[in-house]
């Protein structure tokens, strides 16, 4: 009689273990910071997280011009709704553009940024710690900022996030997308699309640094800003506790399409 309960106890706990094990899979936090692609998790439902780049910026640099890019707070919001959809929200509340041409002159502008309003579903679900995921995920923009920091004009894109978790310290993401982008002079759109891939690998149990490459074709209507721009990147965030995460970055740009060179630190967390 000893031994059966002692073989009772032992199922009961390790069914117990199992059980706040697979709960607190379900409940990792899932940030699409930092990297060049978009992650396939979905934030779970009734939790509301936010994903906020504390600051940025960007050089750019053609033919004597040189533009520094600066923004502070943008921020995007996400809710989970029923487990498998969530509903976004992003807003860019402040950015400085520095424009400096080949003869010296300098322009200066300080903006409000757009905002944008998304759903995120999940297609295909991960059954464990390892394997596949791919969500659907669809942005539109709200012009309500101004140029040169606001897009001018509304637009839409669409994201097809393909995560494949190959161990506990490898995962390998791919985001496929396409849009209806704002053309560079504010007025109208043209078609873009390509894709990102990315390699994550955690260094610890807090701790990982993610590769990024991305390639896109950008249709404008301007022959100056019409091209195939290619951006790598490297970035590594940490998280000091299960709802917050803290990360720092850079992308290169591998070609004249892209800009020159972005840095960038960010932080995510989970309420």
């Amino acid at each position: 009689m000893r031994w059966f309960i002692r073989v009772l106890a032992c199922s009961v706990a390790c069914v117990a273990s199992a059980a706040q094990a697979e709960d607190s899979n379900a409940d990792r936090l899932c940030s699409e910071r930092p990297g060049l692609t978009t992650t396939a998790c979905i934030t779970a439902a009734g939790r509301l997280q936010t994903e906020t780049g504390l600051a940025s910026w960007t050089l750019e640099q053609d033919d004597g011009k040189r533009t520094d890019t600066f923004l502070i707070g943008d921020t995007l919001v996400r809710y989970g709704v029923g487990g498998k959809t969530e509903l976004r929200l992003g807003w860019t509340p402040y950015g400085f553009a520095r424009d400096r041409d080949a003869d010296g002159s300098v322009k200066r502008n300080s903006r409000v940024g757009d905002a944008t309003v998304g759903v995120k579903t999940s297609v295909v679900e991960r059954k464990g710690d390892t394997g596949l995921a791919m969500s659907m995920l669809v942005d539109a923009v709200l012009p309500i900022g101004r140029r040169p920091i606001g897009a001018g004009d509304w637009g839409v894109t669409f994201q097809l996030p393909v995560t494949y978790r190959t161990s506990d310290k490898i995962s390998l993401q791919a985001t496929p997308i396409v849009a209806a982008a704002v053309n560079d002079d504010g007025r109208g759109r043209h078609s873009l699309y390509g894709s990102a891939v990315e390699i994550e690998y955690s260094l610890s149990d807090a701790v990982k640094a993610d590769l990024s490459a991305q390639v896109t074709r950008d249709d404008d209507p301007d022959p100056q800003v019409r091209g195939t721009p290619a951006l790598g990147s490297i970035a590594l965030s940490w998280q000091p506790s299960s709802n917050m995460q803290l990360d720092l970055g850079t992308n290169v740009g591998l070609n004249r399409a892209a800009p020159d060179v972005a840095v960038y630190a960010g932080v995510s967390h989970r309420f």
